[in-house]
């Protein structure tokens, strides 16, 4: 159990970090940089799309790397830097910069942890599960507590306290990091891996597919629910807050039950209801876009794109040859977040500003509706079979 600590420790504080962003951010730069829908569209963008070039580079440098660990605490210690320094300057050019530097280290930290988790859980027959939904926990418990302090104690603190806030959690965390077991790099000192073979298993397409979908969706409603909660709903922060725990719920469940969910359903099952919620979800924040309806549709529908996500991690994970594991769990990251969230930031942003934050949710509930109907058309295969 004492060499489990530290991966429990790491989980729970890169979502920490992850909370301090994705959940603050978009307010950041509505209430202090002043800027409009159409220009947070923009900067948050072109993080993602630099993440693209950035999940794919530290996915191969890992599997080359003697140990993979080293990787990930490089990419946390300078994810902080730049995170800290986007409060120096607030002119449109100078965001759009330092954005682009800090997700470059940003984007795969999370992948690459996976990546490590997964690997020494299967090899050591340990539950993952439990491990990952520390993550899952601490991701909401930052969330609401910094809402809670912005709601609070707003004439003490303002938005601005996210960056010690994600400072010293990086530091902490790179200390995790550093007392978990090495998790070598397997292709380290092989010359000829060839990565055109990952491409060929059509079921792995397949699950891209549907997850560059599902996470252009999710990363339209996380980009602009807050500031339409807010400024159009004109609803007190901590409902954010409670969204944002709510929606995580369904994740600690599906965590705890990890390996149960996936000897008792096939990965086509859990992955096409998964899309049916997300149906649902986003027909409700357009036609019900109420403070207790987004709240209730959040509990109940929130935690299925990790779900559909993890539920291509854990096929890689048991698929995929070990020399280009880190490189697969990277590159998935890069397909469901990096590239979807980029066109929800520039797409979302004009849309909202044209049509409403309710008409962009109808265009996301029509996304989800085509990949549903065409997940019966689509080649799935057991994990069993490999």
């Amino acid at each position: 159990m004492k060499a489990l600590l530290p991966f429990f420790i790491a989980n729970a504080l890169v979502h920490t970090l992850n909370a301090v962003y994705y959940s603050f951010i978009p307010k950041y730069l509505k209430d202090i940089a002043e800027k409009t829908d159409g220009e947070i569209g923009i900067i948050l963008s072109v993080g993602p799309l630099v993440g693209i070039v950035s999940l794919i580079f530290f996915g191969i440098v890992s599997d080359k790397a003697k140990y993979k660990n080293n990787v990930l605490i490089v990419t946390i210690a300078l994810c902080a830097v730049m995170f800290y320094m986007i409060r120096l300057n607030n002119s449109l050019l100078y965001l759009i910069i330092i954005f682009a530097f800090f997700m470059f280290f940003m984007s795969p930290y999370t992948g690459l942890l996976d990546a490590i988790c997964l690997e020494y859980t299967t090899a050591e027959r340990i539950k993952y599960g439990p491990i990952r939904v520390t993550g899952t926990i601490c991701f909401g418990a930052a969330a609401m507590i910094l809402t809670l302090v912005l709601t609070f104690l707003g004439d003490y603190a303002d938005v601005k306290i996210i960056f010690p806030v994600f400072a010293f959690t990086a530091l902490f965390c790179v200390i995790a990091i550093k007392k978990i077991p090495p998790v070598k790099g397997h292709a380290r000192g092989k010359q000829n891996v060839s990565y055109r073979e990952f491409f060929k298993d059509k079921m792995m397409i397949t699950l891209f597919v549907i997850i560059f979908a599902v996470q252009f969706s999710f990363g339209a409603y996380y980009n602009f629910m807050q500031n339409f909660l807010e400024k159009t709903l004109n609803q007190p922060p901590w409902v954010w807050g409670v969204a944002v725990v709510f929606t995580i719920v369904g994740e600690t469940i599906f965590f705890f039950k990890f390996e149960y969910f996936f000897k008792r359903f096939s990965i086509k099952t859990i992955v096409i209801f998964g899309v049916f919620t997300q149906v649902l979800r986003h027909l409700s924040l357009a036609f019900l876009p109420y403070g207790a309806a987004i709240l209730i549709t959040s509990l109940f529908t929130g935690s299925f794109t990790v779900v559909i996500f993890y539920a291509a991690a854990y096929y890689i994970n048991m698929t995929v040859q070990k020399e280009m594991r880190a490189f697969g769990q990277t590159l998935l990251y890069s397909l469901s977040f990096s590239i979807p969230r980029f066109l929800a930031g520039i797409l979302g942003g004009l849309t909202v500003e044209r049509l409403g934050f309710t008409n962009l949710m109808m265009i996301c509930a029509v996304i989800n509706l085509i990949i549903f109907i065409a997940t019966k058309f689509m080649p799935f295969k057991s994990v069993e079979n490999q």
